[in-house]
């Protein structure tokens, strides 16, 4: 195990006492400063902006819709924003303090060791349910494609059909991303994730600007019931979640300082919450009130260049997000069963089987959206509850008698985050029932945490 609890001397424990203002780096970081290796503050952000963007983007403009208007949107979201970034501070703060790198880590050892198992199967759920959405959105863009620039009979020709193209892509883009031991590489694939979403963002914004549609109803500002605004709730958390990753990003920071990861967590929510509302607002306004497709890129008809690349990039985004999710699900299911992460026979098998076993389910079962929005609920967890459990605990280990009155509010802070998880997590919840019982031919419904994932459409 990786986690300390009582061993930590107290002269050390002081120094990431300040959870939110200290910029003092750990202990052990200053010790091998000289010697470590890892990304920098521009890999970091590129890291956590890449685990953040993803599909959330193409379902964001109907999620305006649904929230009923534009001032909603983007006040709900910077709420959220808030609490969102704050969290990710909290988590990096509280694995200082236990001298752990992972999620499932840092919470054994501020909630006792018997908690590594819950934490680790809650990772590792959703960490699979993750990769398979990534592998059949790789597929759903591909079908896209060659749908409107081969036919609808694509699927009769071998080599274009959905379960061959899907198996080579991810084959050759994702497996060898899979297999490396530190999270920090990855940060080279991730900046051109981050190229790819620049590229969506803007092919978004220029076609709401050039394209001219009749009869588009006009963009709602505010919504008619307060109801409409939870609608955007599970969306956030599913779009925003980046948090299951946050720990081992830092622990790959090359200058492991809490100042400077709160720069990056900073700056990459913001850049998150300025692509997610440009595409919102834009989606938003080209196809009007009511008519907006649950994905953003099925609302596009024509087969210009330009919507093809950004259908590829959409694909190439999952390659690169695949491995960093991959990653985390592994370390949880290797913690769980505790089993020594440096040797590398074992995470080559875990990472096939893992791999192989996602790419089948995702081709036999292209639509497993209902059971999937059910594991969407964990997202509000892993951003609101287990860094509000952490902090609890954190400042109950630093100061039992709450003597300082900076504790005492972080205490209130800590079960108010707790409290805005569960409530978040409930809306998911019921919101994923909901989609269990529609009817399977009710159009653009909004799904909680996953967007609708489709089936082939070949014909």
């Amino acid at each position: 195990m990786n986690y300390v609890t009582n061993e930590v001397p107290e002269t050390e424990r002081l120094i990431t006492n300040e959870m939110f203002l200290s910029t003092a780096p750990s202990p052990s970081a200053v010790h091998n400063s000289e010697t470590r290796t890892g990304a920098g503050i521009l890999g970091t952000i590129f890291l956590i902006v890449n685990a953040t963007l993803g599909a959330g983007l193409l379902n964001f403009p109907q999620a305006f819709d649904k929230a009923g208007g534009v001032g909603t949107s983007v006040l709900t979201q910077l709420v959220f924003l808030v609490f969102i970034t704050a969290a990710l501070v909290i988590l990096a703060s509280s694995s200082d303090f236990i001298y752990a790198d992972t999620l499932q880590d840092v919470f054994a050892g501020l909630c006792g060791s018997k908690s590594l198992i819950f934490c680790g199967i809650c990772v590792a759920l959703y960490s699979f349910g993750c990769c398979l959405t990534f592998l059949i959105i790789v597929g759903d863009q591909f079908d896209r494609l060659f749908a409107t620039f081969y036919g609808l009979d694509y699927c009769h020709t071998w080599y274009l059909s959905r379960p061959f193209v899907t198996a080579v892509s991810c084959s050759l883009f994702i497996l060898p991303l899979c297999f490396f031991k530190r999270l920090d590489v990855l940060s080279y694939a991730s900046s051109i994730g981050c190229v790819t979403i620049v590229y969506f963002v803007c092919l978004v914004t220029y076609k709401s600007i050039t394209e001219h549609r009749n009869n588009v109803p006009p963009m709602k500002i505010w919504p008619d019931s307060g109801y409409e605004a939870l609608q955007l709730v599970p969306i956030i958390c599913f779009a925003y979640q980046s948090h299951m990753t946050a720990i081992p990003t830092y622990a790959c920071m090359k200058d492991r300082h809490l100042g400077k990861f709160i720069l990056c967590a900073v700056i990459s929510m913001l850049v998150c919450f300025g692509a997610y509302t440009t595409v919102g607002i834009f989606g938003y306004a080209t196809f009007g009130s009511g008519r907006v497709p649950s994905d953003i890129l099925q609302g596009y008809d024509d087969k210009s260049v330009v919507l093809a690349v950004a259908i590829i990039a959409v694909a190439v985004k999952n390659f690169t997000t695949y491995p960093i999710v991959l990653y985390c699900g592994r370390d949880a299911l290797l913690g769980i069963s505790d089993v020594d992460l440096d040797r590398t026979g074992v995470r080559a098998a875990v990472t096939l089987v893992w791999f192989i076993s996602s790419l089948v389910i995702a081709i036999l079962v292209p639509d497993i959206s209902p059971m999937i929005s059910l594991l969407g609920s964990l997202s509000a967890i892993f951003i609101f509850v287990l860094p509000g459990i952490c902090l609890l605990q954190n400042v109950l280990l630093k100061d039992p008698q709450l003597y300082l009155n900076k504790d005492r509010l972080m205490i209130i802070f800590a079960i108010f985050l707790t409290a805005l998880g569960a409530f978040a997590c409930g809306v998911v919840f019921v919101e994923a029932l909901h989609d269990l019982y529609k009817k399977p031919f009710e159009p653009n419904h909004l799904v909680t945490g996953f967007r609708q994932l489709k089936e082939s459409l070949c014909v």
